[in-house]
């Protein structure tokens, strides 16, 4: 099939969880032979190159600045893009498109392009997005009415089009439970947050003491349970204990933010990386201490791709099935898991072995296929 995919983030590199997600949503439609027309953007000016996929042509759109009053009004959730449009038009113009692929954000307003086109349309989506925007920390009436606002116009774009694509993929149960509120249950997809195992087969040897925390530190939910981890659970024998890599966008200024340096009591802000797998894979284990999020953690998956134990929150790993988490409730039980915690093989192998049966590319690309196939034909 042909196969437009459209999506608001540039997708490479894919150093990030949105970024994965909608690499791997992709590579899975060009592993399944589909010819695709990537419409994405490229605001780190990535040789894309270096990012071959068979059968996939790169058509970049540019990220426009918002202007003072759409920021207020919030009228970029209902705005179309005249340069992503003049894109789709074009594609149209030049292929028979037999379905579109929408991946992330608030795109549904595209979806009207398509039906009067009589193309079936897939939305994807990463998480619950209003229950997020709940958690944000509103402190003043400002800050309060602003996250009001935020939470009615996410609500609203969900309420105004995600009904009208012929196929919605949703990453968990929670977000299933949430999705079928207002969309009809039966075009509801779960394709959790998934990882291409073949990437995956990295081998490095442990670092005795090395914990590892991966994240967008920018995004608030990392930041907060940084925060949370730095100043509730680490402690001067948890520092005399481990070494602890801060890795991904932001972690240098989050750990400035937090306690002044990028160095502090063993904790260490190494900022973006181009590729997190080795940071993962030479760990002891990777911590996760999320107080807040939904869908389905990127960083936990990896983790245990990669045989690396996980040092959990329940929010941490929320979503995902397994029962060989070392799980911890409060600040307390956190810190004694880890003064407890030695390394665990055996722990990190059963953490494979539940990635393979729920979360490779080899099972999700069957379940992304139905869902086309559901979008195209049953009508």
């Amino acid at each position: 099939m042909n196969i437009i995919f459209f999506t608001n983030i540039s997708t490479f590199p894919y150093n990030g969880g949105e970024k994965l997600r909608s690499y791997y949503l992709l590579k899975a439609l060009s592993d399944l032979g589909h010819t695709v027309h990537a419409v994405i953007r490229n605001e780190e000016e990535a040789d894309l190159t270096r990012y071959p996929l068979p059968n996939v042509a790169f058509h970049i759109h540019p990220k426009k600045p918002l202007a003072v009053t759409e920021r207020l009004t919030g009228s970029h959730y209902f705005t179309k893009s005249a340069a992503v449009l003049a894109l789709f038009e074009q594609i149209c113009r030049e292929h028979k498109i037999d379905a579109a692929v929408l991946d992330y954000g608030y795109v549904g307003h595209y979806i009207g392009f398509f039906r009067r086109r009589g193309i079936r349309v897939v939305l994807g989506t990463h998480n619950a997005q209003p229950e997020i925007s709940r958690q944000l920390p509103a402190r003043s009436l400002l800050q309060k009415i602003r996250k009001l606002q935020l939470v009615t116009l996410e609500q609203w774009h969900e309420r105004s089009y995600f009904s009208r694509a012929d196929a919605v993929l949703v990453v968990s149960h929670h977000d299933l439970d949430y999705h079928r509120r207002f969309i009809d249950q039966k075009k509801l997809f779960l394709v959790p947050n998934f990882l291409d195992e073949t990437e995956y087969a990295v081998k490095a040897p442990r670092q005795q003491r090395l914990l590892v925390m991966t994240a967008n530190f920018s995004v608030y939910q990392n930041l907060e349970g940084l925060r949370w981890f730095v100043n509730e659970v680490w402690n001067p024998q948890l520092a005399g204990k481990f070494r602890l890599q801060l890795v991904g966008r932001g972690s240098r200024e989050a750990l400035q933010q937090i306690t002044g340096a990028t160095e502090w009591e063993n904790i260490v802000a190494l900022g973006r990386v181009d590729d997190v797998k080795q940071y993962i894979a030479s760990a002891e284990g990777v911590v996760i201490p999320l107080l807040h999020g939904s869908g389905t953690r990127l960083k936990c998956l990896e983790a245990m791709a990669l045989n690396t134990p996980i040092i959990a929150t329940p929010r941490g790993v929320e979503g995902v099935l397994s029962h060989h988490f070392i799980l911890a409730d409060t600040a307390a039980e956190f810190r004694e898991a880890l003064l407890r915690f030695e390394g665990s093989p055996q722990r990190g192998d059963a953490l494979r072995a539940d990635f393979m049966k729920e979360y490779s590319a080899s099972v999700n690309r069957r379940r992304l296929e139905e869902a086309i196939h559901f979008a195209r034909h049953d009508q």
